[in-house]
């Protein structure tokens, strides 16, 4: 019916007001109760939405913990080991010649003829720079000339002072006469001499500046001339390890031109002071230079070598981290990853010194350190690790395959004595652990 037909005049108004007058308690009841239930309802959900959420991620969390700790994580191990290190001094350097000397004209000469190629070997005494010598070989010829002179005439006085037919006075301006000509004929030959410039022992000869022809002063530097076999590496260590030092000890030298390489030097000499200023005193090695690679001025990391520890807790340099100024290692106790600190000490061939934290037979991890305390760990180098034993908790891969998973979840059985070595108990009692 539409409701345009529908006569409203016929409603009943006043039965229906009696009805809601009737009911209105039942409809207020039902307001007041759908209000408060909303309000609660609002509030509730307030409060409870972060305990909710909470406890959600509670349940997850502890969920996937507990599944990483299922997951057993890969890594290689080495055995804590006693060996012997070596006790050193490092300290910097810087190498120096065996013999250097910069090579100048001493008369004022036109460069006539050069005899050496520059950046080659020399020989001792070899001709390696000649001057225009003509007015020298001049002055020589002349000098000689009139030595020849005043000899003769020395040779006669003497004769006739032998026959008393000379005086003493013409004899002995005649003996002067000859020594004074012998000299400047000594005169003459020490200018000729400095026409050359000669090689004053072997070595490497530098640069040249000048060309032939080119007029040069006296005193100007011409080339240098440098022995480098063997090479000298100087340093300086602090007075008070004076005492650990002496003629014959042999150094480790690294270059920074020469990465990887470590070369073996031997001390040569000790300064016969110490620096009041710095309260260090120098020290002189040399250094086998054969193929002469190394050259003077080069920088130079020095290790010199005192003295040997023996009995000394060594363990590869990769199983240390650090986090700040805190240093640890992981370790395997029980089958499972613990972190431990320790105190280093000497590093040699990629082996560190532990002071104090290990104990020779522990087994700590080298590779494979993201871990967390209580990971059940897999050993992958178990080989290299004999004296470590197996435990229901750390399956290790064998030959024929790995460990079943059920192993690591049943309980643990007492190993028997024969199949304990010493290096288990040790682990599983770890003493010296710096807190």
């Amino acid at each position: 019916m539409d409701y345009k037909d529908f006569d409203f005049r016929k409603l009943d108004y006043n039965g229906i007001l009696e009805k809601l007058k009737e009911n209105r308690k039942l409809v207020l009841l039902t307001s007041v109760g759908v209000l408060a239930g909303s309000i609660l309802l609002t509030f509730s959900s307030k409060l409870l939405k972060p305990s909710f959420r909470s406890l959600c991620m509670y349940v997850l969390t502890e969920d996937e913990e507990e599944q990483e700790r299922d997951r057993t994580k890969s890594v290689e191990a080495h055995e804590v080991k006693l060996g012997t290190i070596s006790r050193r001094l490092n300290t910097v350097g810087k190498l120096r010649a065996n013999e250097l000397v910069t090579l100048k004209s001493e008369a004022n000469a036109r460069v006539k003829e050069i005899h050496f190629k520059e950046g080659t070997e020399v020989k001792k005494d070899d001709l390696l720079i000649q001057f225009e010598d003509s007015d020298a070989q001049a002055e020589l010829r002349q000098a000689e000339a009139e030595f020849a002179q005043k000899e003769a005439d020395f040779g006669r006085s003497s004769k006739l002072r032998a026959q008393s037919f000379e005086s003493s006075k013409k004899f002995d301006e005649a003996q002067a006469g000859f020594k004074m000509a012998q000299a400047r004929v000594e005169t003459a030959k020490a200018r000729l001499e400095k026409m050359v410039i000669k090689a004053p022992f072997d070595g490497n000869i530098g640069l040249l500046d000048i060309s032939a022809g080119a007029f040069v002063q006296a005193g100007y530097e011409l080339v240098t001339l440098v022995d480098v076999t063997p090479i000298k590496v100087d340093f300086k260590i602090p007075e008070k390890n004076l005492h650990d030092v002496g003629v014959g000890q042999s150094a480790e030298i690294k270059l920074d031109g020469f990465p990887g390489q470590i070369m073996r030097a031997f001390v040569e000499a000790i300064d016969s002071k110490v620096d009041p200023l710095s309260h260090s005193i120098s020290i002189r090695a040399t250094l086998s230079n054969e193929d002469h690679q190394l050259k003077p001025g080069l920088f130079a990391n020095v290790s010199l070598i005192i003295g040997e520890k023996t009995d000394s807790i060594l363990i590869p340099e990769s199983a240390v981290e650090r986090m700040g100024d805190v240093e640890y290692v992981w370790m395997i106790s029980k089958g499972k990853a613990a972190r431990r600190r320790v105190l280093t000490g000497t590093r040699e061939n990629a082996m560190i010194e532990i002071d104090a934290g290990l104990r020779p037979g522990e087994l700590v991890i080298t590779s494979g350190q993201v871990l967390r305390d209580g990971d059940p760990v897999k050993i992958l180098n178990q080989e290299e690790n004999q004296t470590v034993p197996v435990t229901p908790e750390q399956p290790v891969e064998s030959q024929a395959g790995a460990a079943p998973k059920e192993a690591s979840k049943s309980p643990e059985p007492t190993p028997s004595t024969e199949q304990k070595p010493e290096a288990e108990k040790d682990a599983q009692t770890p003493v010296g652990e710096v807190k």
